[in-house]
């Protein structure tokens, strides 16, 4: 009886132990299940969420393509602006180019870079992205050189009426003079007419001017250059004329070389001659002569401190305050 009590309590133990591994079992099943409940759920929450982004990204590109276009419309349209102002400084640089020869260089450069912008402005037209964008920095480009075409209007402005008050000045004086009838007068001025005859008449006189760029050779030789960027001095040779009546002994010829942009080439600040009514000028190189009232040649040599431009250059020769001979040359 005993050892059938103790079987009774171990299979009762055993079903017990059984019954609750079991339920052990249920709970981590619904656990599991409810874990794979939720992360569906955050799965389907994100995938709805992704959805809706990528729904807005398409719009968004969308209306990035359709600002795109029209800002490309509206790039064609400010282009072609751009394009007829741009011409038009064409035509009226052109015209200011018949108006003052001494700025034709730099009118000359101010549209070249005009054609570059429309250059510019042709080779990007069919980049639809970028165009806009172009046109307005070409267009930043165009006022400024609008600006500096403003300078040269107000220039050419300002010459034209200081030739009229010139001219308004010169017709005064005719005048005047036409209306001198006192004897005193007329004598005097007779007698300062023949003064300054006498004065001009005893100034020496360079002719047969020849002026080049030259090069220096190693040997120590020059050769003629015809390109700025290879001239290494500016040579200028000449004849002093005959002049018997002028005084002899020795002399000092100065040589002046304009720059295309109206400057003086000099290696120092302290090259100033005077001119016979008091005005002092930069001189780029001089040379001193013995003159014996004879015809002599002469060659004054100017030693480049620095590469110069290329353009019209005008080289001037003095002597005792005056300008006894001038010269043009180019430098391509």
């Amino acid at each position: 009886m005993s050892e059938s009590k103790e079987n009774t309590s171990a299979v009762t133990a055993v079903k017990k132990e059984k019954k609750s591994k079991d339920g052990l079992y249920i709970l981590i099943i619904l656990l599991l299940l409810l874990g794979a409940g939720y992360l569906g759920w955050e799965i389907s929450k994100k995938n709805k969420a992704l959805n809706e982004c990528t729904f807005t990204n398409t719009e968004l590109n969308n209306e990035l393509g359709d600002m795109n276009e029209m800002m490309y419309e509206q790039g064609l349209a400010q282009g072609e602006d751009l394009k007829e102002s741009l011409q038009m400084m064409l035509a009226d640089y052109e015209q200011m180019e018949n108006l003052n020869t001494d700025l034709n260089d730099s009118i000359a450069e101010q549209k070249a870079k005009i054609q570059t912008i429309l250059e510019e402005l042709e080779k990007e037209k069919g980049n639809k992205r970028y165009y806009a964008r172009k046109v307005r920095k070409l267009t930043e480009e165009t006022n400024t050189l609008r600006a500096i075409m403003k300078d040269y209007v107000r220039t050419i402005d300002s010459l034209h009426t200081e030739n009229l008050i010139l001219q308004t000045n010169l017709e005064n004086t005719k005048i005047d003079l036409s209306n001198v009838s006192n004897e005193r007068d007329a004598y005097k001025s007779q007698s300062e007419e023949l003064a300054n005859k006498v004065n001009a008449g005893s100034k020496l006189t360079a002719t047969s001017i020849l002026t080049e760029g030259i090069k220096q050779k190693n040997s120590g030789s020059y050769k003629t250059v015809t390109k700025a960027s290879r001239c290494s001095h500016i040579r200028s040779c000449f004849d002093i004329t005959e002049n018997r009546i002028a005084s002899q002994g020795n002399k000092t010829i100065y040589m002046r070389i304009i720059t295309p942009q109206g400057g003086v080439l000099h290696s120092s600040t302290a090259n100033i001659l005077k001119t016979e009514d008091g005005k002092s000028l930069l001189y780029s190189d001089k040379k001193s002569i013995n003159y014996q009232k004879q015809s002599i040649n002469v060659c004054i040599f100017y030693k480049l401190t620095k590469e110069i431009t290329k353009g019209n250059y005008i080289a001037e020769l003095w002597c005792e305050g005056v300008r006894i001979g001038v010269n043009k040359f180019v430098l391509k």
